[in-house]
């Protein structure tokens, strides 16, 4: 521990020798106004376009960190009253040998050219908007924050690409209903443009983005010479109707197979002024959305899932950035919705919905020329019931979760040099009888005028009111804390970092928020080493020597030391590979696996020994027709003769520019793996077992063209395991050999499956509107016999187990104000 602070101190002192004294210069270009708008025909050559300066001279990010871009660059921009518009010629020494794959519309990096335009209209440096398209015309679009990139933010704008005898050519016209400015006369932005020239793997920026620098937005140039701008009434409407028929074999008396429903609703876009923003969905369909990758979780801690729900992925960088925020809390399974034991014996549970249903949810959000944006979220909840019989047939109902308002408040202050100050407060209110639960935060980020060094520090405070027993007239309050404090040197070949953050016992943001475990301190500290540059047979290198520290934060103890070195390198076949070293040097405590409590503090302890494990992973050059991916690790602890080893293998085939394939591997045994098994009395007893997990998925994608695409996503989720020995786990933590012979009804073994299908068609028929065609297939892991040591006859058994099928379709059409009301004009 000792040597690494003498590391970060020596770091210090040679990073502040080599500190440069001079901040780069921003370019700069302008921007003319037209009285005729160009026609979109993906070739800037109209008059209009000369003239407009050229921003010219790009500079290479990668793989050349500042060197001159290999291929000319001109880029000319327009506006008028209604758009802004972008013209780039990109010159090619070899046009036969410009890449062009097709892909889905925000699919991102391609075996594709790509163009992108990215405008801070606000000049805080730490918000654009992105516009990028390739040489086969396909668009992406997103926002970029300080939190970092929102991909699924979805704007709607024109472009056009063309190919001509010396390169290809861009045209874009980006709408002012699509992006956000400060109601000024004259205007300056913030942008940059970017050009990808695959072959190379070069990434080059018209001002230079320097990858030895902490930032891209305030790495950006200026453009000036915008004046008279007028913020269009900002309206869309995005009526939906969807039809689903869902079958599943229920063979029950009183139950059907197949059920048909019959959707509408309708998303809500309102510009309140220049600045802010409402969204609103109104019956909400989300029965599209990509279908959950569930696991087998065998530890004391919730799984955390991904947010497939477009209305919640899109336009919600403010609320996530304190990371209070977890919007899958909204719809989510209702709060008592498997505490229905307390009912007499026989009864039986006939309907027990798993999700809670959204009645509607609503955003609005923006930020003012001030730089102080402001977020605010609400969603509604409505009341959710499990139906059950007695035994004598009565039929009743039981409210598992009441209805309940979400609300999210966000204040974000951006002040100079990337630096920023955010307030967040998370809101639940549940109906009479029910626990309400608020959380509030503050975190700033402080950096130095270079950007170079960065002090990040929050604290939050959570509050559960009337949770569990309550007193007659009487109101309970339960308290919970945490902060994180980090300082670091965040730019140049030598960076180093110094954290510690702390969770009390009783800080709980689980409401509307994720939090894996409280009760918890943990001190790091890393230095790092990194070449930007290419040498030797290097584009690139990252080194990372570190040191993590855990403890309990009550009662206070010491729980787990963690040494480890990372490196990872570029080679200038752009083959990336790079490995870890981790060291346990000492017996660690987990405090959580004996699932032992007391006045919701652990009280039980199970002692893991020392180990060290080593992994790496090697990723080939994407631009091949078939590339792959592998990665490959191994713990080994000596004392338990404990092993755990895993492998992933991940091919991939390019047929042409149309169809892709994607197939994934994982395999990972857990050998001797120890953990809670049961309670017999006061004792606690482990038991040692060998956990297989094999997840395979395929994904395949055919293009249609820059509109329409077909895709495929398979998994199947297979892990199994079974107790072989038990242990009594003794009050140091150790174990002891223990005879023992479970209850009635204890599960010795586990043998969990998952099997998924979606089969998605999608039509972009017009701007924003998008026709969807759906197949879904899901199999219940528990209703198909068990095969724990055959994967092939597991995978059979499958097969023939009852299955899911649910086919929809889904039509959202996209009508603008502006569009509409030029429409009626003309």
């Amino acid at each position: 521990m000792r040597t690494l602070f003498l590391l970060l101190a020596l770091s210090v002192s040679i990073s502040g020798l080599r500190a440069q004294s001079e901040t780069p210069v921003k370019k700069q270009t302008g921007a003319v106004r037209t009285a005729t708008p160009p026609k979109l025909d993906g070739l800037p050559n109209e008059e209009m376009w000369q003239l407009a300066p050229a921003a010219v001279d790009f500079i290479q990010s990668n793989p050349a960190n500042g060197s001159p871009a290999r291929q000319r660059t001109e880029v000319r921009v327009l506006y008028d009253d209604e758009a802004v518009y972008i013209g780039a010629m990109l010159f090619d020494t070899a046009p036969d040998s410009i890449l062009s794959q097709l892909s889905q519309r925000d699919g991102g990096q391609v075996n594709a050219d790509m163009f992108g335009v990215y405008l801070d209209t606000y000049q805080d440096k730490q918000n654009a908007f992105g516009f990028e398209i390739s040489t086969s015309g396909v668009q992406t679009d997103f926002k970029l924050t300080s939190n970092g990139d929102e991909r699924s933010w979805d704007a709607v704008w024109q472009s056009s690409v063309a190919r001509h005898p010396q390169g290809w050519a861009v045209e874009l016209r980006i709408p002012y209903s699509a992006i956000r400015f400060p109601k000024q006369d004259v205007q300056t932005w913030g942008i940059n443009f970017w050009r990808g020239t695959r072959r190379y793997r070069e990434d080059a920026f018209w001002n230079f983005i320097d990858s030895s620098k902490q930032g891209f937005v305030n790495q950006f140039g200026e453009i000036t010479g915008i004046s008279g701008l007028k913020a269009p009434l900002r309206l869309s409407l995005m009526p939906y109707i969807s039809g689903y028929a869902n079958h599943y074999p229920e063979n029950q008396p009183g139950k059907k197979n197949l059920t048909t429903t019959l959707n509408g609703g309708m998303d809500i876009k309102y510009g309140i002024n220049d600045a802010f923003t409402l969204d609103m969905t109104l019956v909400p369909d989300f029965g599209q959305a990509q279908s959950d990758a569930r696991v087998l979780n065998l530890s004391p801690f919730e799984v955390r899932f991904n947010e497939n729900r477009q209305f919640f992925t899109e336009g919600t960088e403010l609320f996530n950035k304190a990371g209070l925020f977890y919007s899958r809390r909204i719809g989510g399974a209702p709060i008592q919705g498997v505490n229905l034991g307390n009912y007499t014996e026989g009864t039986t549970i006939l309907e027990n919905p798993e999700k809670t249903n959204l009645v509607n949810a609503t955003k609005i959000s923006g930020r003012t020329n001030k730089g102080l944006g402001i977020g605010l979220f609400n969603a509604v909840t409505r009341n959710t019931y499990a139906t059950l019989q007695t035994p004598e047939g009565e039929k009743f109902e039981v409210l598992t979760d009441p209805i309940t308002n979400y609300s999210v408040l966000v204040l974000d202050q951006s002040l100079p040099y990337g630096s920023f100050v955010t307030f967040t407060n998370t809101n639940v209110t549940r109906g009479a009888g029910f626990y309400n639960a608020n959380v509030t935060g503050l975190m700033t980020r402080l950096a130095n005028k270079k950007n170079s060094y960065a002090l990040n520090l929050r604290g939050n405070l959570s509050q559960r009111y009337n949770k569990g027993e309550v007193a007659p007239d009487g109101e309970k309050v339960e308290l919970g804390h945490a902060y994180y404090a980090n300082f670091g040197k965040t730019s140049g070949n030598f960076q180093f970092t110094v954290a510690h953050s702390a969770e009390n016992h009783t800080y709980d943001i689980d409401d509307l928020g994720y939090l894996s475990n409280n009760n918890n301190i943990q001190n790091s500290a890393n230095v790092r080493y990194n070449i930007y540059k290419p040498f030797w047979k290097l584009n690139n290198m990252y080194n990372t020597l570190g040191v993590q520290q855990r403890m309990l934060y009550k009662p206070w103890a010491y729980r787990e030391v963690v040494y480890f070195l990372e490196s990872n390198v570029t080679t200038k076949n752009f083959i990336s590979l790079g490995t870890t070293l981790a060291w346990l040097p000492l017996d660690n405590y987990n405090y959580f696996e004996p699932r032992s409590y007391q006045d919701g503090v652990p009280n039980r302890k199970f002692r893991t020994p020392s180990g060290w494990e080593i992994s790496g992973y090697l990723s080939s050059d994407y631009r091949k027709k078939f590339a792959f991916d592998i990665n490959s690790g191994i713990f080994r602890s000596a004392e338990y003769d404990q092993r755990t080893t895993w492998i992933s293998i991940s091919p991939r085939v390019r047929v042409n520019d149309h169809l892709q394939f994607v197939y994934r591997l994982n395999y990972n045994l857990d050998y001797r793996n120890f953990g809670y098994a049961a309670r017999s009395g006061q004792d606690i007893v482990f038991g040692v077992r060998d956990v297989n997990t094999v997840n395979n998925t395929l994904s395949g994608t055919y293009i249609f063209n820059a509109r329409t695409a077909l895709n495929v996503n398979m998994r199947h989720y297979w892990s199994t395991y079974t107790f072989h020995d038990y242990f009594l786990l003794l009050e140091d933590g150790n174990l002891q050999a223990l005879d023992f012979k479970p209850a009635p009804g204890f599960t010795n073994s586990r043998n969990f499956n998952a099997f998924n299908i979606d089969l998605v068609y999608s039509w972009r028929f017009a701007p924003g509107s998008e026709l969807s065609i759906v197949w879904k297939n899901a199999i219940d892991s528990d209703l198909f016999p068990t095969e724990r040591n055959n994967y092939q006859r597991n995978f059979q058994n499958i097969l023939q187990a009852k299955q899911l099928n649910s086919f929809s379709v889904k039509v959202l059409y996209y009508l603008d104000y502006q569009v509409l009301r030029r429409a009626l004009k003309s």
